[in-house]
């Protein structure tokens, strides 16, 4: 589909609808309906042999009978109708195809009608939305291709929504109107035109400031990064709210690292890439495409707030705890002229309480509110109150904002507690103004965190992974490398690991053993033995030969005669480092808490092969385990500069090595003051998995 233009399907000249009705409440006759309500301006061309005139506009038996170019037909007809009208929309030379039906015939052939549909656009080279597609708006041009009647606000906007449900397609388009579009599509089952090929459509309008995104599949992934590359290149918000997670069970990887990574791991890596905000909800998500589209930029700093009252002052405090939002540290003479506002009783804070008496209160909030916003370090401010219709203070606030707008262009918000519904005039009144309404505290406040976090976000360029030409690996396709051979591969990557010596015989042992620094570490180096720890194959603090000796005979009758010997590294901190190969996105890194708990304390985070040093500094603080690792009980910290470095390296190595190897296992991973180390490791080439 990237070769095929979406401009005869989302900027259509003319339309037409196959199965227009007059019959109202009909899926043909809401679809012309539709158009004509939205103000399209193109050629609209109802299609059914049953009239002679739909809603004023003249009726034709069949495509062909229209007599002028058509560049989009809506196909409103039956499943078991679908593949004739289709078959006669590419023979009258229609350019694109929107099909409502779902596609499903109780006695179908094989292949599947949806699947022969599919082909017949494909082989023709024209774009499909759908099937089962509720349809989409393109509000830059006033067409509203959809098969039912909704609302029609009458504003264009600069928010792209995507959406491959038609539920919240149709949720998020029409039960806000704050919420302003330039396009709005729901993607119907992506037969052939998919969310990825309308993200690009989408960055290539002018009047797109942010993209909404609701997903439950990536269906090309190799466009889905070209697209959000794009939007981060032009720093064009990405909001997604992706449903669906699922973690691949442990039974299908052979490494702690494969069994601790699921699909849901990459899809949060390759969002972390690029900046794309992830939201939990649909209010989240409606509240930041709110804030997003009515603000291009917002400056350095935290937020300002104000709430009408002690008590919802400190559902803002604990809220804002929650969500991990910063409040603006406002400077002393700030501080000074706030409390010189305030009414006897009230101390300037933020965020800040300053109803008092409320005696002149439009004037005490909107000039507080002004103080605080000329603060440098004052980035957005928010008023916090309930607002409603024909009530006193809610008049007294929407005052009160005029009074700090005339004063700031910085970023300003309402954000209300509760979710009412006596509040349409008062939001409208503040829309026209300029003042996004965000609803409820929690939610809202996850949006203005997203505003700033985009905000800090830096999309850095990093050169694509090439394999090293000084590595073999084309050897690894179904082997299994143990953790000898393991070591010796990263060294010649560059990953620093612990000096080993391989023994296959008591011999062998006693030949090496004088010349070793005691003391050391005895592991079974049987190849079956994947998680040594687990079946007892790994033997610490031997002091001596004599020991070594006893120690290797014992272990040999256990487990089998091959072994490892290493020196013991006084035993610090420990980190997993880890490649897995995601069946969507390629290699994933993944780094986390290490030692024999790695797979259960879930203290990890993921990153793409092509991660810059930015991000991967940026995760290791966000691990819970980083208090432990800057040092504890007058511990030293670890030297996290060459920490980035050693992961910087591992992840352009398993950038390289995509489709040699499957998964790798450094575990653990020895991290102090003075040295990162593998002590152990396990690669897994391609084909040994799920065997």
């Amino acid at each position: 589909m990237t070769a095929l233009s979406l401009q005869p399907l989302m900027a259509p000249d003319s339309v037409a609808i196959v199965g227009a009705s007059n019959k109202p409440g009909s899926l043909g006759y809401d679809a012309v309906e539709m158009i004509l309500r939205g103000g399209f301006k193109g050629g609209i061309y109802p299609v059914n042999p049953r009239y002679h005139r739909i809603l004023n506009l003249p009726c034709f038996a069949g495509l062909g009978a229209i007599g002028a170019p058509v560049d989009l037909a809506l196909i409103c007809v039956a499943a078991r109708r679908l593949e004739s009208q289709v078959d006669a929309a590419i023979a009258a030379g229609v350019r694109a195809l929107m099909v409502t039906a779902n596609a499903l015939l109780e006695d179908d052939a094989q292949p599947a009608l949806a699947e022969r549909i599919g082909e017949l656009c494909l082989d023709a080279g024209i774009p499909l939305c759908g099937h089962n597609a509720m349809g989409f708006y393109n509000n830059d041009i006033d067409l509203r291709a959809c098969g039912f009647s909704a609302p029609d606000e009458g504003v264009r906007g600069n928010i792209a929504l995507i959406s491959q449900s038609g539920s919240v397609f149709s949720t998020l388009a029409h039960n806000d109107p704050q919420l302003k579009f330039n396009l709005a599509i729901t993607t119907g089952c992506e037969t052939v035109t998919s969310a990825e090929d309308y993200m690009l459509y989408a960055l290539k309008q002018p009047t797109t400031r942010v993209i909404g995104l609701y997903l439950e599949t990536i269906r090309k992934p190799r466009l889905f990064v070209e697209a959000l590359g794009k939007a981060a290149r032009g720093r064009v918000p990405v909001v997604a709210l992706k449903v669906g997670r699922s973690a691949l069970g442990a039974e299908f990887a052979l490494s702690h690292s494969g069994g601790m990574a699921g699909d849901d791991d990459a899809l949060q890596a390759v969002f972390d890439r690029f900046g794309v905000i992830r939201t939990k909800s649909l209010d989240e998500m409606a509240n930041t495409l709110l804030l997003t589209s009515r603000y291009a930029n917002i400056p350095g700093g935290g937020l300002a707030a104000i709430a009408d009252s002690g008590g919802e002052r400190n559902l803002l405090a604990d809220e804002a705890e929650h969500v991990g939002i910063e409040f603006a540290r406002l400077s002393g003479a700030t501080m000074k002229k706030l409390d010189a506002l305030q009414d006897y009783g009230q101390e300037a804070a933020n965020p800040l309480d300053p109803w008092g008496t409320g005696i002149d209160f439009e004037h005490v909030f909107g000039e507080s509110m002004a103080v605080m916003m000329a603060d440098d370090n004052a980035a957005i401010g928010v008023f916090s109150q309930d607002i409603r219709d024909d009530y006193f203070l809610t008049q007294g606030c929407i005052n009160a904002i005029d009074v700090v707008r005339a004063k700031t262009d910085k970023p300003l918000a309402f954000m209300t507690n509760f979710s009412g519904t006596r509040r349409a005039g008062s939001t409208a009144a503040l829309s026209e103004r300029g003042i996004p309404v965000l609803s409820g505290t929690r939610d809202g406040l996850h949006a203005l965190n997203n505003f700033i976090g985009f905000r800090d976000f830096r999309y850095g360029e990093v050169d694509t992974a090439e394999p090293n030409p000084d590595l073999d690996l084309t050897a690894l396709a179904g082997r299994v490398l143990q953790e000898h051979q393991a070591l010796a591969l990263l060294a010649k990557a560059g990953i620093p690991t612990v000096p080993s010596q391989l023994v296959n015989s008591l011999k062998e042992l006693e030949q090496v053993e004088e010349q070793l620094e005691y003391p050391v570490v005895l592991k079974t180096a049987v190849p079956d033995i994947l998680h040594k720890s687990d079946a007892g194959g790994v033997l610490l603090d031997i002091n001596d030969a004599g020991g070594l000796r006893t120690a290797y005979i014992n272990l040999s009758k256990r487990l089998g005669k091959q072994a490892l010997i290493q020196p013991l590294v006084p035993k610090d901190r420990e980190l997993i480092l880890g490649m897995k190969t995601d069946d969507t996105f390629g290699p994933l890194v993944i780094v986390g808490a290490g030692g024999i708990l790695a797979e259960y304390l879930k203290d990890r985070f993921t990153l793409l092969p092509d991660a810059p040093e930015e991000e991967i500094a940026r995760k290791i603080r966000g691990l819970k385990i980083h208090r432990i690792l800057e040092g504890v009980r007058g511990g030293n910290a670890v030297d996290f500069d060459a920490l980035g470095a050693v992961i910087s390296s591992f992840a352009r190595f398993c950038g390289g090595a995509a489709g040699a190897i499957a998964e790798i296992d450094i575990n653990p991973l020895h991290v102090s003051q003075n040295r990162i180390m593998a002590l152990d490791a396990l690669i897994i080439g391609t084909g040994c998995l799920n065997e």
